[in-house]
Protein backbone atom coordinates (compact mmCIF):
# COMPACT_ATOMS: atom_id res chain seq x y z
CA UNK A 1 0.00 0.00 0.00
CA UNK A 2 2.88 2.36 0.70
CA UNK A 3 4.32 1.80 -2.78
CA UNK A 4 0.96 2.56 -4.38
CA UNK A 5 0.62 5.76 -2.33
CA UNK A 6 4.13 6.80 -3.39
CA UNK A 7 3.29 6.09 -7.03
CA UNK A 8 0.15 8.24 -6.83
CA UNK A 9 2.12 11.07 -5.24
CA UNK A 10 4.75 10.81 -7.96
CA UNK A 11 2.08 10.94 -10.68
CA UNK A 12 0.49 13.97 -9.05
CA UNK A 13 3.91 15.63 -8.86
CA UNK A 14 4.52 15.03 -12.57
CA UNK A 15 1.07 16.39 -13.44
CA UNK A 16 1.61 19.52 -11.34
CA UNK A 17 5.04 20.00 -12.89
CA UNK A 18 3.54 19.69 -16.38
CA UNK A 19 0.88 22.27 -15.51
CA UNK A 20 3.52 24.62 -14.12
CA UNK A 21 5.58 24.30 -17.30
CA UNK A 22 2.48 25.09 -19.37
CA UNK A 23 1.72 28.21 -17.33
CA UNK A 24 5.33 29.43 -17.46
CA UNK A 25 5.54 28.79 -21.19
CA UNK A 26 2.24 30.61 -21.81
CA UNK A 27 3.43 33.59 -19.76
CA UNK A 28 6.75 33.65 -21.58
CA UNK A 29 5.00 33.55 -24.94
CA UNK A 30 2.74 36.39 -23.84
CA UNK A 31 5.70 38.49 -22.74
CA UNK A 32 7.53 37.85 -26.03
CA UNK A 33 4.40 38.84 -27.98
CA UNK A 34 4.04 42.01 -25.92
CA UNK A 35 7.70 42.91 -26.48
CA UNK A 36 7.37 42.27 -30.22
CA UNK A 37 4.25 44.45 -30.33
CA UNK A 38 6.09 47.27 -28.58
CA UNK A 39 9.02 46.96 -30.95
CA UNK A 40 6.81 46.97 -34.04
CA UNK A 41 4.74 49.84 -32.65
CA UNK A 42 7.87 51.87 -31.96
CA UNK A 43 9.07 51.52 -35.54
CA UNK A 44 5.65 52.29 -37.01
CA UNK A 45 5.00 55.34 -34.83
CA UNK A 46 8.45 56.90 -34.98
Amino acid sequence: MTAQFHKTTEEEYEERLRNLVRVVSACTLGLWSFAAGLLIGTFLLF
